[in-house]
C-alpha cells in the first residue's frame, strides 16, 4: 500500500484503538470511510433474529429518499436478501441496484461486509456511490484491512465491557475473523486465537490456553513479533502497524494494548499487494514499450542496431530473462541468423553459435512461426517427439523455459523474438505476451524500411551509375556524329575541288554543304545542352553568323537578332537550322549582286495562346513577283516550305517589306519525355 494509504489505516486504527462501545467505531468508521474515493455512502444494517427485519442504524452520504424508503428492510425484499451475505462481497457495479426509487438517482452498492454474526443480532455495512464505476482494487485493500480492524475492534470492546462473556463466546466471535487474531497475557501467553492463527502457525485446533507465544509461532514470527511487543509495551500510543512477510503471505499487522496484555490482528493483503505490483509492472511496461516502439520509428542504419539491442536489453531486465535476442530470416526462409543479442550477468552468449543454421533441420519450430503464433515453452522436456531436435537444441544452451514471437510484416515471416530463462523455469502471462507483440510489430516495421531503404539507395546508386555510362556513351555518340558531318563536309570539298568546272554542280555542292554545316552547328548546340530546349535566340545567332562568315570579303554584312527567352526542342531546332541556312545564303546569292553591304534582321515572339512568330527580313530588293504569287519554286524555297509545314506544322509567309521578308509561325509542341518546353 502507498504511504496515504498507510497514514489513513494508521489514523483510524488509533481511533478504533480508543473506542469504548460499538458507537463510537461505527462512528469512526463511517467518517473515514466517505472521505475514500469512488464511495460517497455507507450505512450499517443491524438485524434483529426475533423479527427478521434489517434496520438501518448508522449511515453518512445517503439521499433523504434513500433513508425514507429502505429505513427498515423486511425479509423477501430484494435489498433484504442481499444484505444476508456471510463472507465480503463486492456487486457487478454495472447492473441494475437493489437500492433505487423512481425518480430519484440510483445507489450503486460497491461493497458488503458481515461484521456480527450472533444468535441474538447480524450486522452488515455497505459501501455504495451514485456512479457505476467498478470500486478500485486498492481501495478494496483498504476496506479488507478496515472490515477486519472493525471485527477485531468490537471483540477487544465486548471483552472490555462483557467480562462475563464465556471464552466460547469469544471465540465464537473471533473465528468469523478470516485474517489471523490472538490474545497474549502480561506473560506473553496466548489467551485465544481463531482458526486463521491456528492454521497460520500449523497448530491443531484445541485448547493452547497459557502456552507461550514463542513456543506457539515458532522462532521466525517470535523474532519478527519481539521488537514490536516491545514497542507497544514500552511506549505511551500503546499502538503500532507493520507489514511483513511470513510464509509467502504478505501481512499488515495491527498491535494494541490491552488492560492485561496485547491484541494482534494480523491482516492479510497478498493479494493485494500482488494486484497492485502487477498494476504497477503493467504500467511501467507499457510506458517502456511504448517509448521503445515509438524509438524504432526514426532509427535507420547503425541507430537501429543499437535501438533493438537497447529494446533487448531494457525487456529482458524488466521481464527478468536471463536471454534476449532475434534471429532474421534469409534466403527465402531457408536460412535464419542470430543478429541481435542479450545476456545477463553470468550468462553464456549464444550468437555466435546461431549463424547460418538451417530452418529444415526444425520443422516444429519453423511449423509454429510459418503459421505466425506467438508461443511459450514452459519447460523443455515437456516438448513432443518430433522436437527432438529442438529440444537437443535448448538443452545444448542450458534454457529451461522461453518465450517465441514471430516478426511479421505485410503477411510476411521475417524473423523472431525469443527470451530464454537458463536459471529457472517460467510460465509468462497472457497480458505480458500481448504486450511484448507490439514490440514485435515495431521491430519488423523497423526492420522492413530500413531494408528498403538500402534497396532505393542501392537502385539509385545502380541509377546513378548507368547515367554516368549514358552520358558517356551519348558524349562519344555526339562526338562521333560531329565527326562524320565533318568528314561529309570535307569529302564534299574534295568533289568540288576535282569535279569538272560546271556552274550548276558547284553551286549544288555549295548548298549542300551550307547546309550539313547548319546540320553540325545546331547538333553541336544541342550535345552541349544535354538536348534540352535551345533558347531560339541562341539559334538563330549561331546559324546565321555562321553563313555570312563565308560571304566575300569585299561585302559589308550585318546581322541584327532580337532576344527572347523563347525555347524549340531538338526536331524544332534542326528543322530551324536548316530554314534560317536557306533564307541567309538567299540573301546572300540575291540581294548583293546589285549592292555592296547587306542587313540582315531576325525578331521572334510569343502571343498568349504560345504561338510563336519568327521573321527573317534583309534590305535588298525582296522578292521576285512570281515568287511572292508561288509561280516559281526552287530548291531552297520548296525547303523552306516543306520544313516549315511538315516539321514544324506551321505557316510561311514571304512577302517585301523594305526587302525580302519571310514569316513564319508554328505552335510550341511538348518534349519527347512528356514535358512543356516553357517549364
Amino acid at each position: 500500500m502507498g504511504n496515504n494509504n498507510s497514514s489513513f489505516l494508521t489514523d483510524i486504527c488509533l481511533k478504533l484503538n480508543s473506542a469504548t462501545d460499538r458507537s463510537a467505531v461505527w462512528n469512526y468508521v463511517i467518517d473515514a470511510v466517505v472521505k475514500l474515493k469512488s464511495i460517497d455512502m455507507i450505512c450499517v444494517y443491524i438485524r434483529q433474529h426475533g423479527a427478521g427485519e434489517y434496520l438501518l442504524e448508522y449511515h453518512a452520504g445517503l439521499p433523504p429518499w434513500f433513508i425514507a424508503s429502505s429505513s427498515t428492510l423486511t425479509p423477501g425484499s430484494e435489498p433484504h436478501e442481499m444484505l444476508n451475505c456471510d463472507e465480503n462481497v463486492y456487486p457487478d457495479s454495472s447492473g441494475e441496484s437493489p437500492f433505487k426509487c423512481e425518480g430519484s438517482p440510483r445507489v450503486f452498492v460497491k461493497g458488503l461486509f458481515p461484521l456480527i454474526m450472533s444468535d441474538t443480532a447480524a450486522s452488515v455495512m455497505f459501501i455504495a456511490s451514485s456512479e457505476p464505476a467498478a470500486l478500485p482494487v486498492e481501495i478494496r485493500g483498504i476496506m479488507e484491512t478496515l472490515v477486519s480492524m472493525v471485527k477485531a475492534s468490537i471483540s477487544r470492546i465486548d471483552a472490555e465491557n462483557r467480562a462475563r462473556m464465556s471464552e466460547g463466546e469469544h471465540s465464537l466471535l473471533l473465528e468469523r475473523v478470516r485474517d489471523p487474531v490472538f490474545a497474549l497475557n502480561d506473560n506473553l501467553e496466548v489467551k485465544y486465537c481463531n482458526g486463521a492463527f491456528r492454521q497460520l502457525v500449523c497448530v491443531e485446533d484445541g485448547s493452547i490456553e497459557a502456552a507461550g507465544f514463542s513456543e506457539i509461532a515458532g522462532l521466525k514470527l517470535k523474532n519478527i513479533f519481539q521488537d514490536r511487543f516491545d514497542e507497544v509495551l514500552d511506549s505511551g500510543s500503546g499502538f503500532c502497524i507493520s507489514t511483513f512477510e511470513y510464509r509467502e503471505r504478505i501481512f499488515n499487522t495491527f498491535i494494541s494494548r490491552t488492560r492485561d496484555g496485547l491484541f494482534v490482528l494480523m491482516n492479510d493483503i497478498t493479494e493485494v499487494e500482488q494486484t497492485r505490483k502487477k498494476l504497477n509492472f503493467r504500467e511501467r511496461f507499457e510506458s517502456l514499450l511504448i517509448s521503445i516502439s515509438t524509438d524504432f520509428i526514426e532509427m535507420r542504419g547503425s541507430a537501429l542496431n543499437l535501438g533493438i539491442n537497447d529494446a533487448l536489453l531494457n525487456i529482458g531486465v524488466s521481464i527478468e530473462v536471463d536471454r534476449a535476442y532475434l534471429f532474421q530470416f534469409s534466403d527465402e526462409l531457408k536460412i535464419m541468423s542470430n543478429t541481435h543479442e542479450w545476456c545477463a550477468t553470468n550468462i553464456q552468449p549464444q550468437i555466435d553459435n546461431q549463424q547460418g543454421m538451417r530452418t529444415d533441420d526444425y520443422p516444429w519450430w519453423m511449423n509454429r512461426l510459418n503459421r505466425h503464433w506467438a508461443f511459450q515453452i514452459p519447460r523443455i522436456a515437456d516438448l513432443p517427439s518430433w522436437a527432438e531436435a529442438e529440444r537437443k537444441l535448448f538443452e545444448s544452451r542450458d534454457i529451461q523455459s522461453l518465450l517465441v514471437f514471430p516478426i511479421v510484416h505485410a503477411k510476411d515471416l521475417i524473423g523472431f523474438l525469443g527470451f530464454d530463462s537458463v536459471n529457472q523455469e517460467r510460465f509468462w502471462t497472457e497480458d505480458t505476451i500481448d504486450l511484448l507483440r507490439i514490440v514485435g510489430d515495431a521491430i519488423g516495421n523497423a526492420l522492413m524500411r530500413n531494408r528498403m531503404e538500402k534497396e532505393l539507395i542501392e537502385m539509385y546508386r545502380r541509377a546513378e551509375e548507368e547515367a554516368q555510362i549514358n552520358a558517356v556513351l551519348l558524349k562519344e555518340v555526339n562526338h562521333r556524329v560531329k565527326n562524320n558531318l565533318s568528314e561529309i563536309i570535307g569529302l564534299l570539298y574534295a568533289q568540288k575541288r576535282f569535279a569538272s568546272k560546271s556552274n550548276e554542280f558547284e553551286e549544288f555542292v555549295q548548298n549542300l554543304i551550307s547546309r550539313i554545316r547548319g546540320l553540325a552547328i545546331v547538333h553541336d548546340m544541342l550535345s552541349s545542352s544535354g538536348w534540352s530546349p535551345l533558347e531560339l535566340t541562341r539559334l538563330a545567332s549561331g546559324i546565321i553568323h555562321k553563313a555570312i562568315a563565308n560571304a566575300p570579303d569585299s561585302k559589308k554584312l550585318k546581322a541584327s537578332i532580337s532576344k527572347t527567352s523563347i525555347r524549340v526542342n531538338p526536331n524544332q531546332a534542326h528543322a530551324l537550322a536548316l530554314i534560317l541556312n536557306e533564307l541567309v545564303r538567299n540573301s546572300l546569292k540575291h540581294a548583293l549582286i546589285d549592292q555592296d553591304s547587306l542587313k540582315i534582321k531576325v525578331r521572334m515572339r510569343r502571343n498568349r495562346a504560345g504561338r510563336i512568330t519568327l521573321v527573317y527580313s534583309d534590305n535588298g530588293p525582296g522578292y521576285p513577283e512570281e515568287v511572292l504569287e508561288s509561280d516559281r519554286k526552287n530548291l531552297g524555297l520548296d525547303l523552306i516550305q516543306n520544313l516549315t509545314i511538315k516539321n514544324l506544322r506551321g505557316e510561311l509567309i514571304l512577302q517585301n517589306d523594305g526587302g525580302a521578308s519571310a514569316k513564319i509561325i508554328f505552335r510550341r509542341t511538348v518534349t519527347e519525355d512528356g514535358t512543356n518546353e516553357s517549364k
